[in-house]
């Protein structure tokens, strides 16, 4: 279980840089450098308390917030709040913990990133960066602990490599995806991961 979130640290360096790559043309640096200025502090916060502590508890709470993802998404996008880029900062500090802690937090992002506009190749590739470079900062301090191995070093690439491939059979569907099909995929498959998540908790 330790292990858990280090290998899956590595692995999603490599399935981010990858999407990241196949979508390149369509990133929103604004978006990815407010993002970072809050979440590359907490995520250093957040893997050095995980050093410390089982986060099988979090399961449950991951499960709640993805579900919580979708009202929140549709709020966002019609609401009186919208999502703006003064809002990123503060959206990366959160998450930035939280992925420390629980490995990925791609689906909490969703509703805020859709909230602010981002569709198909500018959400995939932006989102990917902003993960990336969280997933960087909790490599560093992993290493730090020596939570980090050749053993889950190699784990890691071996499931990046199979991510890898994965990211580009994504983008061929994805340019074959209205921004409305994009959003109803997105949302169907954060709605099942969150019911895995409170159903199934792994232990």
């Amino acid at each position: 279980v330790r292990a858990s979130v280090p290998v899956l640290t590595i692995a999603l360096i490599v399935g981010n840089l990858s999407r990241a790559w196949w979508s390149r043309d369509e990133l929103d640096w604004r978006v990815i450098g407010a993002y970072l200025a809050g979440a590359a502090p907490l995520a250093v916060l957040g893997s050095v308390l995980y050093t410390a502590t089982p986060p099988e508890w979090l399961s449950r709470l991951m499960g709640l917030v993805l579900l919580s993802a979708l009202p929140l998404r549709r709020w966002l996008e019609r609401g009186p709040r919208r999502m703006r880029l003064r809002h990123f900062p503060l959206l990366g500090a959160v998450t930035g913990l939280l992925s420390a802690l629980v490995a990925a937090t791609g689906p909490v992002n969703m509703p805020f990133f859709l909230g602010y506009g981002l569709r198909r190749g500018a959400y995939v590739g932006t989102d990917a960066v902003c993960a990336a470079g969280v997933h960087l900062v909790k490599t560093l301090v992993y290493g730090r602990y020596a939570l980090l191995t050749p053993e889950t070093s190699a784990l890691g690439l071996a499931t990046g490599g199979v991510m890898f491939a994965g990211a580009f059979l994504g983008r061929l569907i994805l340019d074959r995806m209205s921004d409305r099909s994009f959003v109803v995929a997105l949302e169907v498959l954060v709605a099942g991961l969150g019911v895995v998540f409170l159903v199934h908790p792994p232990h």
